[in-house]
């Protein structure tokens, strides 16, 4: 799948941002820390964040929905796998949603472009 170095790296920096804050946040370790606690080579963003960043980036409202599984629930839908993948952070992506949806003038990267991004609701 080829996508956008732009979109990726955006996605990147938003996604890195959130987990470093919440890994000094919940941990009271040093953010230099975060790389070996969360194997910073294979760190990546989970694919509903890329669509989220690019609905927000090309839609004039955006409804989010189906982020969130009860525990033992299958990982993906057209998978087996039921744990989740140690190289994605989703409550650091979840912060990122629930900005969008209350505070988007919190969100970095943003904030300073000029960029306006649309209203989001997050359906949970």
């Amino acid at each position: 799948i080829v996508t956008d170095p732009r979109l990726d790296a955006l996605c990147a920096r938003i996604v890195k941002y959130y987990s470093l804050r919440r890994f000094v946040r919940e941990t009271g370790r040093p953010a230099e820390e975060w790389g070996t606690r969360h194997e910073e080579g294979m760190f990546h963003y989970s694919s509903g964040m890329q669509a989220v960043v690019a609905a927000a980036g090309v839609c004039g409202r955006v409804s989010v929905f189906g982020f969130g599984k009860e525990p033992g629930a299958r990982h993906h839908y057209h998978t087996l796998q039921r744990g989740e993948l140690d190289l994605h952070d989703y409550e650091a992506e979840y912060e990122f949603y629930r900005d969008l949806e209350e505070r988007p003038e919190a969100i970095p990267f943003l904030r300073d472009s000029g960029f306006r991004l649309p209203p989001v609701v997050v359906y949970r």
